[in-house]
Parts: C-alpha cells; structure tokens; sequence
C-alpha cells in the first residue's frame, strides 16, 4: 500500500531529527540562494518570530524542502519581484506557521487540486515532483502545507508545523514570556 510506504519513509526521515531553529534553516537557505536571487531581481524579506523554540527537525532534509518552496517562488516572479519570509507561533503555542510568499504570476487554477500530485509541472523543463518531496518532509516532521492566493498578487504557501517537538525548557520559556 502506498500510503504504508510512505509512513514508513517518514519514521526513517524523522530518526535523524535534532534540535534546531526554524528561523536559522530560513536565514541560511535564503543565504544560500541570494546570489540567485540577486541575478533575477528578487528582494527577499523576513520577518522572523525571534521567540520561536528549537524544534526537533531534520535541519538538512528540510532546508531542502525550504529550498524548493523558495526557488518556486522566485521562478514565479521572472521579472522580479519580493519575496516574503516570516515564522510565527500560532495562538495558544502548539503550532507554528512558517510563510513564503511571492508577488508573482500565481497558480494555474487548472493544476490548483492536483499541486501535490507526482509529475504535475507547469514548468516546461519541470518533473513534478518538488512539491511532492516538499509536502513528504512536512508531513514527515507532523506539519502540513497549503498554498493560497496572496493578496494583491502571487502566492502564499504556509508550512504548519506541530512544536510539541520542543527541545529544552528554555526554549518553552522563552515562548511562553
């Protein structure tokens, strides 16, 4: 059964889980990709919620996946844009929300129900397959993804991730205070 494998590669996944920041994974990854951005014209902006606890992530596997939903971003802005990355804690601290959001074309509303299925790319050089690797990181951490339109233009995609994988009691502290 699929769905049984895909359990699986999940529990394998979150064996190499350690403590880490969500907010470092963003501020490197987008380090990583500034000269990219640079070349295509692309601001990028934060806003970081600085009281966010470590939580307990496979910090390479899902810098990947941030890497993924950021280069999306950018190639949906070909003549430039902004691009808008924030963390938050959810009200009442159980979840957080990490946001991309671009100012570019949107989403084709024909492929909108079918984002996550494999092989589905409105790219032309595209396999399809990146938006499903991302949301099998997500879940495999707990979370969920969701994209949407952001207003005036473009596209929000939203991670929520669950943070009873907080690690440490100052990290609960800080987020309580």
């Amino acid at each position: 059964e699929p769905r049984g494998s895909m359990m699986r590669k999940c529990r394998f996944m979150l064996r190499t889980c350690r403590p880490a920041s969500v907010n470092e994974i963003v501020r490197g990854t987008l380090h990583h990709l500034a000269p990219q951005f640079a070349h295509r014209k692309i601001a990028d902006v934060t806003d970081l919620d600085a009281g966010l606890p470590p939580l307990a992530l496979d910090a390479d596997r899902f810098a990947l996946a941030l890497t993924n939903l950021l280069v999306n971003a950018a190639e949906a802005m070909p003549t430039g844009g902004t691009l808008t990355v924030s963390t938050a804690a959810a009200t009442g601290g159980s979840t957080m929300f990490l946001d991309v959001c671009d100012d570019g074309t949107g989403i084709d509303p024909e492929i909108t129900g079918r984002l996550f299925d494999p092989f589905v790319s409105t790219k032309r050089d595209g396999v399809g397959l990146g938006l499903v690797n991302v949301k099998a990181v997500v879940v495999s951490h707990g979370g969920s993804i969701a994209f949407e339109a952001n207003q005036p233009k473009g596209t929000r995609a939203r991670i929520t991730l669950p943070m009873p994988g907080v690690v440490g009691t100052a990290g609960r502290d800080e987020a309580d205070g």
